[in-house]
């Protein structure tokens, strides 16, 4: 008869080989892969790589108690996490990002020198921890932007990255507290191995599905800039309180309630530069200093006007609230919704009752 115990770790053994596998395939395919998005792939490639290594490292220490792993890993996956962020959002990545690999260099090093690394694994984990904490950073600042940017959020939020930042945090914490268990329990430390060995395959995959049904978030920048702008004069031109007159906001409102342009649903910030011919900014700032509102907010309030307005039209008995809606400029049920109640106070069907009541 087999042992239970060793008929366990042996199915785990089994799930690290096939989440190596995977994430070696998954990670070649990307590098190879001809979509749109393929700059921002060549960094998921190469995290998922990174990430078969680390499997593999772990995978070398249960079966063999000894560390076949030709390049130690661990200190790449997250940084190269970062880079694929930025590309994905099409904004310019900064220079000094490439000293966060001098960690994982420095780790080699040692390695190679004969030094047992893991006797600093408590560095590991703060400096992936850290790089976790920039990237939430990062993506709230790409939220904002977007919100400034486009009137409608759909496939455009990188939720799905979010959401793998904090399983790496998950799984840091799930570490943090194996080792310091280890110190007192073998026994546990198995089933804790156990639990990250699945969460890890299933991760992998996640992160292989989504990869790949994200075509790209943006195909340009999201502001335009001059080709003489630097960083510096950015954030300089953003900190200026300029005092646009109330009078350039009132015709830009006027002009997108005339035209009806909030009834595109794909209207962003440059389509609209475009149609009022105005710069893109001094509309950002006009809206963010006289309806201290985002872009997003204040188009979107022309829209739930407008459906109010439908409603009281012979389209109503035409259409469904939806319908009216998408007529409104929404193309998505949840956005409506969302944003309906937030302006109203009630949701679309209850104000449709109480039109009703009231006539």
């Amino acid at each position: 008869m087999h042992d239970p115990l060793q008929l366990g770790l042996d199915l785990f053994s089994l799930t690290d080989i096939l989440s190596a596998s995977m994430a070696f395939m998954l990670g070649v395919l990307f590098l190879l892969s001809k979509s749109e998005n393929k700059k921002a792939n060549v960094y998921l490639g190469l995290m998922l790589c990174c990430l078969c290594g680390e499997v593999l490292d772990v995978l070398s220490q249960a079966i063999i108690n000894q560390n076949i792993v030709l390049l130690q890993t661990s200190l790449f996956t997250i940084p190269f996490l970062l880079l694929y962020i930025h590309q994905s959002m099409n904004s310019s990545i900064k220079i000094w990002y490439v000293l966060l690999f001098a960690a994982g260099i420095i780790q080699n090093l040692i390695f190679y020198l004969g030094i047992d690394f893991h006797e600093l694994i408590f560095f590991e984990y703060l400096f992936n921890i850290s790089i976790l904490v920039l990237i939430l950073l990062v993506i709230r600042k790409h939220r904002e932007m977007v919100n400034n940017y486009y009137s409608d959020l759909e496939h455009k939020s990188l939720h799905w990255i979010k959401a793998i930042v904090y399983v790496f945090f998950a799984f840091h914490v799930l570490w943090i507290v194996e080792d310091i268990i280890a110190f007192q329990n073998d026994l546990i430390i198995d089933y804790f191995a156990a639990f990250s060995n699945i969460l890890t395959f299933f991760m992998i995959f996640w992160i292989g599905h989504n990869g790949f049904s994200q075509s790209e978030t943006f195909t340009k920048k999201l502001f335009i800039r001059e080709e003489n702008d630097s960083d510096q004069e950015e954030v300089r031109e953003h900190s200026e309180k300029l005092q646009l007159a109330i009078s350039d906001y009132e015709n830009l409102c006027h002009q997108i309630q005339e035209q009806k342009l909030y009834t595109n649903p794909k209207l962003n910030l440059r389509l609209l530069s475009e149609s009022v011919n105005l710069n893109e900014k001094e509309i950002s700032r006009l809206i963010n200093q006289h309806s201290k509102q985002n872009f997003y907010q204040f188009i979107n309030r022309f829209r739930v006007e407008e459906f109010k307005r439908l409603l009281q039209t012979p389209k109503s008995s035409q259409l469904s609230l939806l319908g009216l809606a998408e007529e409104a400029g929404f193309n998505s049920k949840s956005t409506f919704y969302t944003t309906f109640k937030a302006q109203e106070g009630i949701t679309p069907k209850q104000y449709e009752l109480m039109l009703k009541k009231s006539e």
